[in-house]
């Protein structure tokens, strides 16, 4: 039986320039839905899920986030100097050192969930999983296609580039091999594309060295909010 996984990092170094004025002075995963700040909530269920150690990756506002962490003794943040002009692999990137030799889940800041999309990834033996859902969102999708063993074969913004089978929700369990993995690949192309998101060097690790499962788990609850038109939508439509 594999370790239970009790290290989360959580993704909050963007600067959410689709937001307009509502991220003039805090990080995207600082708005509020249902009057709570989306990263606030994302802290509370991993923390009642047994999450013991949450690392976050900052960048635009990193001063919203290191306030947040005098609260919550179980937060550590890592800033990304680099944060405009990387993207998401580099954040991830660069908080190595905090991670150590952890396994973790991997969770975007920008996202609202049940506490159920959490407990199918700890719950679950599997070391390498991504979660998916049947396609719901009306915007800004990452499609996810798996074979017949689970196992992820392509992802894509673009429906017509794959077979698409499922939704990426932005929560993920990975093991530190899989992550070193990742790392070791991205230092190679690092200067080369240094706004790579890490969802697609997730993909290439699993496509050429170490499978990573899908599971795709119908009505879950869950929502991305990338814009004012998401944050209205899920303020009337989305019940946690």
């Amino acid at each position: 039986m594999r370790k239970r996984v009790t290290t989360a990092v959580i993704m909050g170094a963007g600067l959410g320039t689709r937001f307009g004025k509502h991220t003039e002075f805090i990080p995207k995963g600082f708005i509020e839905v249902k009057g709570k700040p989306m990263v606030v909530s994302s802290v509370e269920l991993l923390i009642s899920c047994g999450v013991e150690r949450i690392i976050i990756g900052t960048g635009y506002r990193k001063e919203c986030y290191e306030e947040l962490a005098k609260s919550y003794s179980r937060i550590t943040t890592c800033f990304s100097p680099k944060f405009a002009e990387t993207n998401s692999m580099y954040t991830l990137y660069n908080t190595r050192s905090e991670i150590g030799n952890d396994d973790f889940l991997l969770l975007e800041s920008d996202i609202i969930y049940e506490r159920r999309a959490l407990e199918v990834l700890l719950e679950s033996e599997e070391a390498d999983l991504m979660l998916a859902t049947p396609v719901n969102k009306f915007q800004d999708m990452y499609y996810v296609e798996y074979d017949a063993e689970k196992r992820l074969t392509n992802c894509s913004v673009n429906k017509n580039e794959l077979n698409p089978l499922g939704e990426m929700v932005g929560i993920h369990k990975l093991s530190n091999e899989f992550y070193q993995l990742m790392c070791g690949d991205f230092e190679r192309k690092l200067n080369d594309n240094p706004k790579l998101g890490y969802e697609f060097e997730i993909l290439n690790i699993a496509q050429t060295q170490r499978p990573i499962k899908v599971i795709n788990v119908s009505g879950l609850k869950w929502y991305e909010i990338d814009d004012e038109s998401d944050l209205e939508y899920a303020e009337k439509n989305i019940d946690l």
